[in-house]
């Protein structure tokens, strides 16, 4: 068996949150991607020392001080909204994202995870919510925390896994299918089907050779971990 391939795709599009931040296998620059930020989100890029395209937010978590610290891009935006709102810093800044999207392509969203459990479940929802989700139809979303991935797609797509990983696979909307796993998989299906609500396609794990997942329908959430 020939192994997949196991690069991780570079994103068109990095978006950073205000949540817990964890170290990742950051490149040295994004290169001629888009680089955004959700208010305290800031903080990750000056850590990294990428320059922002665009910042967000209402300041309820960014000093005048640190904003000036951040290092900026040509044509670098800041969009001041009020702390009283109806949306998360997030959702004033995906749609704004989504316009740069041009053709679809790789979305990673840095800090989006952990600390409050409902800004996390908010985060991961929030992409497939009625008005933007067939504005990213055929892109890849991509949730970094650490070593771990939380990936977002909708069918026709595929997504390889790479070797030894744990990986498990949630319907974001509905039902979720025909659905491929195929490859050094611990648990195999050909032209399944996975319900929302059911634990069907949690907990399976690839070996050294790696896996592919095959969604020709539906949507998606794969969360991919090392193994222990």
């Amino acid at each position: 068996m020939a192994p997949l391939p196991q690069t991780e795709p570079n994103p068109q599009i990095w978006l950073f949150l205000n949540g817990p931040w964890r170290d990742a296998n950051f490149p040295a620059n994004p290169g001629a991607s888009w680089v955004m930020a959700a208010d305290g989100g800031a903080k990750g890029l000056i850590k990294l020392g990428w320059p922002a395209h665009l910042l967000v937010g209402d300041w309820d978590s960014l000093d005048k001080e640190i904003i000036d610290q951040i290092p900026r891009a040509p044509g670098f935006e800041i969009l001041s909204f009020p702390r009283d709102k109806d949306q998360t810093d997030f959702e004033l800044l995906f749609p704004l994202a989504l316009d740069r999207l041009v053709p679809p392509g790789p979305i990673a969203v840095i800090a989006g995870l952990g600390g409050r459990w409902d800004m996390t479940m908010a985060n991961l929802l929030l992409p497939w919510a009625a008005p933007w989700r067939q504005r990213w139809r055929g892109s890849l979303i991509t949730f970094w925390a650490g070593s771990e991935r939380i990936h977002g797609l909708q069918g026709p797509m595929t997504l390889p896994i790479p070797g030894e990983k744990l990986f498990s696979l949630t319907p974001a909307l509905g039902s979720a299918g025909p659905l491929t796993i195929s490859g050094d998989v611990a648990y195999p299906l050909e032209r399944g089907r996975l319900i929302w609500g059911l634990t069907r396609g949690v907990s399976n794990e690839t070996g050294p050779q790696g896996g592919l997942i095959t969604l020709e329908r539906g949507s998606l959430i794969v969360t991919i971990a090392p193994k222990a």
